[in-house]
């Protein structure tokens, strides 16, 4: 197949592309953060930290106590839909605040 110079050369290049592909992935948001960005991140601030609603994290609450939340609304929270952030994406986002350091 390849001998030489131009087995090196290969060897190279797949190297090469493997670094880029893997570059590429690590820079993509982890799951959750799309859906809190959309939808939570006005209220609870761009980490979870708080702004105008309360701190996330450290994130403790069960999955099935942020659906109810989410979906009840209480306090100054509204009820969310879901049309726009279903019970998925709910979960997804429960993951991504456990994955956000508490400040």
């Amino acid at each position: 197949m390849f001998s030489g110079p131009r087995f090196i050369l290969f060897v190279a290049a797949s190297v090469a592309s493997l670094a880029v592909l893997a570059s590429a992935q690590s820079s993509d948001p982890p799951p959750g953060q799309a859906p809190y960005d959309r939808v939570c991140k006005v209220c609870h601030g761009p980490e979870g930290t708080g702004n105008a609603g309360p701190a996330l994290v450290p994130f403790e609450m069960d999955i099935e106590e942020l659906i109810a939340k989410v979906r009840e609304g209480g306090g100054e929270m509204p009820p969310i839909s879901p049309t726009r952030v279903s019970d998925e994406e709910v979960k997804q986002i429960a993951e991504y605040l456990k994955s956000l350091p508490a400040h």
